[in-house]
């Protein structure tokens, strides 16, 4: 059997990967920075999921995506590759995501090339479907009236019966592969929506890379988009938020969130549907989206959150988030602006413009068709992974 290259082993996807793998009795390598497999907290990490870098048939060999050269000496006899790596930063300047999630990817690309690897797994993510659009008339009170009376009273005396939403808000439907994305759609943009962040924007280029290979170089892929992961060795996302929320930083929302649908997956999960498609050839050139099967509001998942660390957040009916979003972006670009103007200053990370854009809009994504192959899910429900991860917090004093 060949061996498995797990790319940002170090990782929060990546440290998982190669517990996934080592389990399955893959003989697996991991990469990433020397300096990251140092990191006391990746080692913490590693411990508390079961991850034994010594263990027969697992190893550690270090490499930097900006050094082609590193990438083929890790690659040599490596079968399929597991690629997670990626600068993960919603706050990092464009140059710096461009240096790793750019050009590090044609980097590995042509070194996945040169080493004659079977097949590559890449990771990107549900961001590239871009910001999905809803119907807001709940959030106005005198708008929901007007429809009210309009459908009742008005609409069935006209000749045409028929209901004319506003084009500008679709019906909230979930993201499928067959929506327009980097692999359907030329161009930096997906069409009817827009990318929220320059990650999305990396990931997006990203893929069309793949892409590319594989149509010149014969490079086999499969593409899986996860939606925001969560689970044991996050800090940042849903981990972040949990983590907030626990410390009392927020200790006040607004009740309009049971309205703005939210999406996510187990960071289990999400390996488990990369070793489950790297297992078959019918999934080379395709792409899937991993998100678990729960539909979730962002009101109830905060409210979960709230009740699992034993902290009270206030509802508070009278704020809407139309009106709290400008006032989001503001205070997170200030907090920036503290934190690169004053040395000692460090914000919390999950207090980001691209949080608060996120928070503002309703994701709902479909992995109907990784189901269809018969793939099942480990964490199908959301609140008992939300319970587990919470344990491993309070487990290693991220949560006390």
């Amino acid at each position: 059997m060949k061996t498995a290259l797990v790319t940002g082993a170090c990782g929060f996807s990546g440290s998982h990967m190669v517990k996934i793998l080592a389990d399955e009795g893959v003989p697996v390598r991991g990469t990433d920075l020397q300096r990251a497999f140092e990191s006391e907290k990746v080692k913490i990490v590693a411990r508390n999921i079961g991850l034994d870098w010594n263990a027969p048939g697992v190893e550690f060999a270090p490499s930097d995506l900006s050094d082609k050269e590193s990438l083929l000496r890790v690659l040599d006899g490596v079968g399929t590759v597991y690629h997670t790596a990626s600068l993960y930063d919603y706050s990092a300047p464009m140059s710096a995501l461009k240096k790793v999630n750019i050009d590090g990817q044609t980097n590995l690309c042509e070194a996945m090339v040169e080493a004659g690897v079977d097949r590559v797994v890449h990771w990107s993510t549900a961001g590239v479907y871009g910001h999905p659009y809803m119907a807001h008339s709940s959030l106005n009170p005198l708008k929901s009236l007007f429809e009210l009376v309009w459908g009742h009273g008005v609409r069935p005396w006209l000749k045409d019966k028929e209901y004319h939403r506003p084009l500008a808000h679709p019906a909230n439907q979930p993201f499928t592969e067959d929506r327009s994305t980097p692999l359907n759609t030329p161009g930096d943009q997906p069409r009817g929506t827009f990318l929220v962040n320059d990650y999305s924007i990396t990931k997006w280029k990203q893929e069309q890379i793949l892409q590319r290979f594989g149509r010149e170089k014969g490079l086999r892929w499969t593409v899986i988009r996860p939606a925001p992961l969560y689970g044991p060795g996050s800090d940042y996302g849903i981990g972040g938020i949990v983590i907030a929320i626990s410390e009392g930083l927020v200790p006040a929302l607004p009740l309009d969130l049971r309205n703005y649908l939210m999406v996510n997956c187990h960071v289990r999960d999400i390996g488990r549907a990369a070793y489950f498609l790297a297992g078959r050839e019918d999934t080379v050139f395709e792409d899937y989206n991993v998100s678990d099967p729960t539909v979730i509001s962002q009101l109830d998942f905060l409210k979960i959150s709230m009740l699992l660390v034993g902290r009270k957040v206030h509802m508070v009916p009278f704020l809407r988030m139309p009106w709290l979003l400008p006032a989001g972006i503001w205070s997170a670009r200030y907090l920036r602006w503290l934190e690169n103007k004053f040395p000692r200053y460090r914000r919390i990370r999950i207090w980001e413009e691209s949080s608060a854009r996120y928070l503002s809009s309703s994701y709902w994504i479909s992995s109907g068709k990784l189901e269809a192959l018969g793939f099942e899910w480990e964490y199908p429900d959301f609140s008992l992974g939300l319970r587990d991860m919470v344990e491993w917090f309070v487990k290693v004093g991220w949560i006390r």
